[in-house]
Parts: structure tokens; C-alpha cells; sequence
């Protein structure tokens, strides 16, 4: 039997029309699935950066409670005298007032004082917590995750003890375990030295109780998922595991409750905490399959304490990738059927839509994840439904991406206000002192004018006044962190024209300077003024810390790598204790005694340097000396000198 060439051409166009539909619909479906999985993959490892985020704000806002504790007037005298009167009423009542399950406060042996959730209950030796143990030995604040046993919780918070025992519910995959209840708890707990002076006097610490407390897994729901839902449910789950326990969730039993006491399964918890790696895969968790991810939670120690997880269901986006296999599907027969009158059109109309969305697909499995696909009015349904779904699950991800950034954003401006209130507390810390002597000498001199020693009250007076100038222009100095107006310049003239200015001052007779000055430096991009103030400020902490007498060395050189100017100014003072070098670029962070400095100088000067582009830094021996070394990149293109 044969057919005329008009229908050989159409069974032809159709056979090439079926098989193209046949391969684009495997090709599409597997590279779209994959492309999905892998992006949604991507999304949760996203989400749960974003619970550790929230995890770690939560241990962040306690520290900045015990700070303010700490540094309470009242409670420093107390402990520094050890009356426990007062000290425990002022402990409950802050405890209270922060939402802390415990807060207690030791003397410097480690010695409990005072408990705010137990009053009676001190004298217990607390210097074996792992977070008390490094406040006592490196006299800095210190954080993290604890373990908290059964008696400890007896004597730190008696009344959290029935929320902290769990009964544990039997759970599929669940490694075997002997116990039927958790008895013991997890805590954020953060400890802060409280000092009299340049003493340690004791250690404020405290924390919250992470079992059954809801909001940091129901924040982190909030934050990553948005109350999002598919079929009834919520789309996205946390939860904080204590070793293998969940302690506090959001995922819901069949119950209807939360399902704490239910269990990680077996697998899972050797990868997480067994060997302290991520976990993201497809599992079944409670009574649901999910996409999910696993993170360790560590103690003071690097000891695996604990899970941190998220989760989306994995229905949503099973539907999804059905729906797609079931579109190309529809659109391959629909090329069959139809392809004997219409193959040429129809071969345009459903290849050009597949290759579409394979390149859309590819994209998004290369990270850009605004890809979209633009819907042909006169495709077919089913196509116009699929780019309907893929457009909305990429400004779904787009949205989720955002908010990721928006919550960044947030954070970062509540770590600078943070920072904005210590400042202020050391400002008004500063401040006060000086105050205080004028209002004193101000008294006397009223009390009598004609007196001869009025001469020097009035000197006082002016000295303290002096003092409270030079630590609002420090403080000015800092804050307006001016923009460098850069020239081309000779460093070795600018550090010449510091030392001429400085030499002759009387704190300079008995100290010899020597000058090493490499002549080949070539110039530098800089604001003239700013680094004669970076080197002023750096020649005058030598020649303090040096007391007059000793050998200034200031010296110019070329980095190996020929991108920097290096300059170092060296001392041969009492040098610097290893525990104060990482804080002396710190606002306010000053060793020298009341009325010789702001603690800002070094600030302001690592301030300049940044704006530079450059880099500071000190190395120091005590007994021996300190050299502070400052950095400018060279330009790309230097002039001949």
C-alpha cells in the first residue's frame, strides 16, 4: 500500500515530532528534577544558616544582659564584698526582668555567692563549669551550649526542673537506648567577669533552658518559611535536638502536639554528631517526608551536644516535579495526536516551550535564581500551566532569597546598635570620673575663696576639664571617620616631618630615636594629615610606654611581594601582656592610668589606616619592647621617585 508524498511528509514530520516529544520529555523532566532537588537542597542548607543565625542572636542578647549585670555598680561591690543580703534579691529581680531560667554569681575562686533562681542556695564551687572555668582563667567574657545535669539544675533552677524532664517516645530508625526519661537539659548559658578596678572580683553567668522553649525554633520558622503551607501544613519545621532528643519543635505529632521526646534516627545522629557534619537529604520525620538539614550543635569543648534542623515538606515539590512529568507527558501525546494535520506547528509550539524551560532549569541550577519563563499566549494549556508553576516556584525562591538578605541586614543593624551602646556606656564612663573631680574642687574652692591653696584647686579643676576635652575630641575624632584626601607621597618625609615635630619634647630627652629609612620606597596614595596623626598617636604610645628613657627605633621598608610600604615603630618599653593585645584597638580599651589617655588614639589610628586600604597590627614581648607595623598598598602604577 502506498501513500502520496503530501502524507509520507506529515508521517514523517510526525514521527520526528513524536520522538523529539518523547526524548524532550525524558531529557526535560530528569534535568528539571534534578535542577529542583538541587536547588531546594540549596535552600534548606540556606535555612538552616539562617537557625544558626537565630541561635546565635539568642546567645548574643544574653551576653548583652549579664554585660549590663556586670557592670552594675551595686552587684560589683557586693561580690567584691561578699554580701550576699542584697546580692540575691538583685540577681532575681534582673533575673526576671531578662527571662533567664538561672543567674548566679561566684566570687574569684569560683565560689557561689548568690543564686537568682535558688535563693540560700550558694556556696556550691561553680569553677568546673565549662563556662565559668575560662571567664576565671582568661578574665573575658565567654558563651555557648552546656550541658546542665540533674543536680546542677537542682541547685541553678529548681522550679525548670519538671520542664526539663522529657519522656522519650518511641521513634522508628532511633538508635537503642536504656533510658525512658531525659533528666538533664540544655542551656545557652554565658559567663562575664566582674571586676573592682583592674581586680576580678567574681563572675556574673546565667542562660536560658532550651527544653520545651518555643521561640527560637518558632522565630526560626517565621524568618525561613513565613507561615508558608501546602495541604493544611506548614511548609517548614525546626527543631533543637539534645544529643538525640527533640526538645524543642515546631513539627507536629499525630497528637496534634509538638513531638518532644521523639528521636533522631540512628543514621542521621552518627553523621551529625558523631562525626560534626551536615546532614541534607529526603527523610521521614514524625509522620511526614521532608527535605531536611542537619547541623551540629557543639559545647565550650567541641564536644557534639546536640542537632540543630530544618525542614520543608517534600510534598509540595514531589507535586511540582509530577506536574511536570505529567505536563511533558500531555504534551507528547498531544504532539501525537495532532501531529498528522498540524506536526510543523506543533513541533514549534512544544519544543521551542521544553527548550525554553530546560535553559530556564539549567540557569537556576547555576545560581541565578530569578530565571523565568515567558508564557506564549497561544502554547497549549498544560504549557502555560507548567511556566505558571516554574515562575512561581523561582519568585518563590527569589522571595525566600530575599528575606535571607533582609534578615542579615536586620542583624547586622542590631549587632551596630549593640555596638552604639557600648560605646555610649564608655563614654559616660570617661566622662564621669573627671566630672566627679571638678564638681569636688569646684565645692572646696566655694567654700572657701581665700584660702592659698585655692591656686591649685584651680589648677585641678583646669586639668580635669582638659581631660574631658581631649575625650570628647577623641571621641569626635572617632566618630567622624573622616575621608581620606589622598596625594602622592613620600612616606619616609611624612614620618620625618613626626619626628622633628615630636623629638624636642621633654618626654623625648632621654630616649634616642634611630632612623632606618629605606630611600627606594616609592610614593604612596595618602591623606598627609591622617597619617601624621596614625604616627603621632603611634610614637607617643612609644615613648609613654618606655617612661622617657629607652631606644625609639622608626623604620621604612618595601614588602616582599613589593605591594606595601611597610613602616614599623618600634620601643623598648615593658612591652604587652598577650590577653590585652587582641583589645587595643578596641574604643576605650586603655592600660595607662586615669588621666593619661581615652583609649581612642589607637582606634582612630586603625580607623585611618582601614580607609587606606591598609592594614595595622602590634607584636609584643613583655619585658622586651612592642612594634606596631602599619601597611599602604602601593599603587599599581607608582610614580618614579
Amino acid at each position: 500500500m502506498t501513500f502520496p508524498l503530501r502524507t509520507r511528509l506529515a508521517l514523517s514530520i510526525a514521527l520526528v515530532v513524536v520522538a523529539m516529544g518523547v526524548v524532550s520529555t525524558i531529557v526535560g523532566t530528569v534535568l528539571f528534577g534534578d535542577s529542583l532537588v538541587r536547588q531546594v537542597q540549596r535552600n534548606v542548607e540556606q535555612d538552616l544558616n539562617t537557625a544558626y543565625l537565630v541561635y546565635e542572636a539568642k546567645l548574643a542578647e544574653i551576653e548583652a544582659d549579664l554585660r549590663l549585670i556586670a557592670s552594675d555598680p551595686e552587684i560589683a561591690r557586693a561580690t567584691a564584698t561578699g554580701r550576699r543580703a542584697g546580692l540575691e534579691n538583685a540577681l532575681a529581680d534582673r533575673m526576671a526582668a531578662k527571662g533567664l531560667d538561672f543567674l548566679s554569681v561566684t566570687d574569684a575562686g569560683g565560689a557561689v555567692l548568690a543564686r537568682g533562681g535558688n535563693p540560700g542556695g550558694a556556696g556550691h564551687d561553680a569553677s568546673n563549669d565549662q563556662i565559668v572555668s575560662r571567664v576565671l582563667e582568661s578574665g573575658t567574657t565567654f558563651s555557648g551550649t552546656i550541658i546542665v545535669g540533674a543536680d546542677e539544675l537542682a541547685r541553678e533552677a529548681p522550679e525548670a526542673m519538671d520542664r526539663v524532664r522529657t519522656r522519650l517516645v518511641e521513634t522508628p530508625r532511633a538508635r537503642p537506648t536504656g533510658r525512658e526519661t531525659l533528666e538533664d537539659g540544655m542551656a545557652l548559658e554565658v559567663g562575664v567577669p566582674i571586676a573592682s578596678g583592674d581586680e576580678l572580683v567574681g563572675v556574673v553567668y546565667g542562660g536560658i533552658l532550651l527544653n520545651k522553649r518555643e521561640d527560637i525554633v518558632d522565630r526560626v520558622k517565621r524568618i525561613a518559611y513565613a507561615g508558608e503551607t501546602w495541604q493544611g501544613k506548614d511548609i517548614g519545621t525546626a527543631t533543637i535536638f539534645q544529643d538525640d532528643v527533640r526538645i524543642a519543635t515546631n513539627v507536629i505529632a499525630a497528637d496534634g502536639r509538638r513531638a518532644i521526646g521523639t528521636r533522631v534516627s540512628a543514621e542521621v545522629y552518627e553523621r551529625v554528631v558523631g562525626e560534626g557534619r551536615r546532614w541534607i537529604a529526603r527523610a521521614f520525620v514524625v509522620d511526614d517526608w521532608y527535605i531536611t538539614a542537619y547541623g551540629p550543635i557543639r559545647d565550650p569543648d567541641g564536644a557534639g551536644v546536640g542537632i540543630l534542623y530544618v525542614g520543608v515538606l517534600a510534598g509540595k515539590f514531589d507535586a511540582i516535579r509530577a506536574k511536570t512529568v505529567w505536563t511533558f507527558a500531555g504534551v507528547s501525546v498531544a504532539g501525537m495526536v495532532l501531529a498528522w494535520l498540524l506536526a510543523r506547528i506543533l513541533s514549534a509550539g512544544i519544543v521551542r516551550p521544553v527548550r525554553t524551560l530546560l535553559e530556564a532549569s539549567r540557569e537556576i541550577a547555576a545560581g541565578n535564581i530569578h530565571a523565568s519563563v515567558s508564557v506564549d499566549p497561544k502554547a497549549a494549556d498544560e504549557l502555560k500551566e507548567l511556566a505558571d508553576a516554574f515562575n512561581s516556584m523561582t519568585r518563590s525562591i527569589a522571595d525566600r532569597d530575599a528575606q535571607l538578605q533582609e534578615n542579615a541586614r536586620k542583624m547586622t543593624e542590631s549587632k551596630k546598635l549593640a555596638t552604639l551602646g557600648q560605646l555610649a556606656a564608655g563614654i559616660a564612663h570617661e566622662i564621669n570620673n573627671p566630672l566627679g573631680g571638678i564638681v569636688m574642687y569646684s565645692h572646696m574652692l566655694k567654700e572657701d575663696l581665700k584660702r592659698e591653696e585655692n591656686r591649685e584647686n584651680v589648677e585641678r579643676i583646669a586639668r580635669e576639664a582638659d581631660r574631658c576635652k581631649r575625650i570628647v575630641k577623641g571621641l569626635l575624632d572617632f566618630a567622624r571617620q573622616t575621608k581620606p584626601e589622598r596625594t602622592e607621597s613620600n612616606i619616609n618625609l611624612v614620618l620625618n616631618e613626626v619626628i622633628a615635630l615630636l623629638e624636642h619634647q621633654a618626654i623625648f630627652h632621654n630616649i634616642e630615636i634611630v632612623n632606618e629609612r629605606n630611600p627606594s620606597v616609592p610614593l604612596v596614595n595618602v591623606d598627609v594629615a591622617q597619617m601624621q596623626e596614625v604616627f603621632m598617636n603611634l610614637v607617643l604610645n612609644a615613648a609613654q610606654a618606655m617612661e622617657g628613657r629607652g631606644t625609639l627605633m622608626t623604620i621604612t621598608r618595601i614588602t616582599p611581594d613589593g605591594d606595601s610600604v611597610e613602616i614599623e615603630i618600634r620601643d623598648t618599653g615593658l612591652g604587652i601582656p598577650k590577653e590585652h593585645l587582641d583589645k587595643i584597638f578596641e574604643p576605650f580599651y586603655t592600660t595607662k592610668e586615669i588621666g593619661r589617655g581615652t583609649g581612642l588614639g589607637l582606634s582612630i589610628a586603625y580607623g585611618i589606616v582601614e580607609r587606606h586600604h591598609g592594614r595595622i597590627w602590634v607584636e609584643s614581648q613583655v619585658g622586651k619592647g612592642t612594634s606596631f607595623f602599619v601597611r599602604i598598598p602601593i599603587p599599581e602604577t607608582a610614580p618614579e621617585m
